[in-house]
C-alpha cells in the first residue's frame, strides 16, 4: 500500500510539473516547439499544418491527488497561452495555443511578406552617367516584375484553423532627384521603358527634368533614390480583411547631369 501511494504521488507530481513548468514558448513563430508532452503552436507559414485535424478540448489539470477543472494559462511577452488537448486518430497531445488578435497576426505576416518582396531592377534613360540638364530623364522597372507577392499564415484555434493571406502589391514609383529641389516625383505603375520610337508617341509620368547640372555638388553627382511603393493587404478565411502600412523598397543612384553648351562659329 505504501509503494502504491508513493507511485501515485510521484505520478501526480509529474503531471503538475508538465502543466506548470513548460519552457518559454516563442510568440508568433512558425509552428514549432516541443517540451516534454507539450507542443507550442503559433503562426505557421507551411502549406500544411499538422494540427488542422484536431478535435479540441480543455484538459483537466491534476494537482497532487486532487483535481481542478478550467483553463490552464500562462503569460509570456504580453501574450496569453492556453493549454488545449488535441485528439486525433485516437491519440491525444497537449498543445499551448496563443491568444492573438487578427491585427497581431497581420503585423507578423507583414514582416514575413517584406522578406519575400524582391528588390526590382531599375533603369534610367538617359543612363545614370549621361544625364542632361532640362532633358527628360525617364525611370522605370520592367513590367514583367510588377507582380504581387503573397504569404499565407495558419493559426490553430479551438474553433478550427484560421488562415490569413497577406499580399504586397506594387503600386507606384517614388523618385527623389537629390538636387536640393525638395521635389518628389510620384507615378502610378512601373513606368514606361524608353525607346526612340515610343518616346515620340507615348508620354509618362515617371520622368524628371534636372534644372541644374550635378557639377554644383562637390562629388559631381546627384544622390538620387528610386523606391517602389507596395500596398499591403490581408484577408482571412472568416471574411475579415484590412490594410497595413505601405512598404517602400528601392535603391540609391548617383546621377551625373551635364549642361550642354552651344558653340557658335563665324
Amino acid at each position: 500500500m505504501t509503494r502504491l501511494m508513493s507511485r501515485l504521488m510521484t505520478f501526480g507530481f509529474v503531471i503538475l510539473t508538465l502543466l506548470t513548468t513548460p519552457r518559454v514558448p516563442l510568440v508568433i513563430a512558425s509552428e514549432a516547439g516541443i517540451d516534454g508532452e507539450h507542443i507550442f503552436a503559433g503562426v505557421s507559414y507551411s502549406s500544411q499544418h499538422s494540427l488542422s485535424s484536431c478535435d479540441w478540448s480543455l484538459p483537466i489539470p491534476t494537482y497532487g491527488l486532487g483535481g481542478r477543472t478550467g483553463a490552464t494559462t500562462r503569460e509570456w511577452n504580453d501574450t496569453t497561452w492556453i493549454l488545449h488537448q488535441c485528439t486525433r486518430d485516437g491519440d491525444s497531445i497537449l498543445v499551448w495555443i496563443p491568444e492573438v488578435s487578427t491585427e497581431t497576426i497581420a503585423e507578423s505576416s507583414r514582416d514575413v511578406v517584406r522578406e519575400r518582396v524582391p528588390l526590382l531592377d531599375q533603369t534610367f534613360s538617359p543612363p545614370a552617367s549621361r544625364g542632361v540638364v532640362k532633358t527628360p530623364t525617364w525611370f522605370w522597372v520592367h513590367p514583367a516584375l510588377w507582380v504581387p507577392v503573397s504569404v499565407t499564415a495558419q493559426v490553430p484555434t479551438p474553433r478550427g484553423m484560421v488562415t490569413m493571406t497577406t499580399t504586397a502589391t506594387p503600386e507606384s514609383l517614388e523618385f527623389h532627384p537629390g538636387d536640393g529641389s525638395g521635389e518628389v516625383v510620384e507615378c502610378e505603375g512601373p513606368g514606361v521603358p524608353w525607346t526612340p520610337l515610343l518616346s515620340r508617341v507615348l508620354s509618362t509620368d515617371c520622368v524628371y527634368e534636372y534644372p541644374v547640372p550635378s557639377s554644383i555638388r562637390d562629388t559631381g553627382v546627384f544622390r538620387a533614390r528610386l523606391d517602389v511603393v507596395w500596398s499591403v493587404t490581408w484577408r482571412t478565411n472568416l471574411g475579415a480583411s484590412g490594410r497595413l502600412p505601405d512598404l517602400r523598397l528601392g535603391t540609391s543612384h548617383q546621377l551625373r547631369v551635364r549642361e550642354l553648351q552651344a558653340v557658335i562659329t563665324r
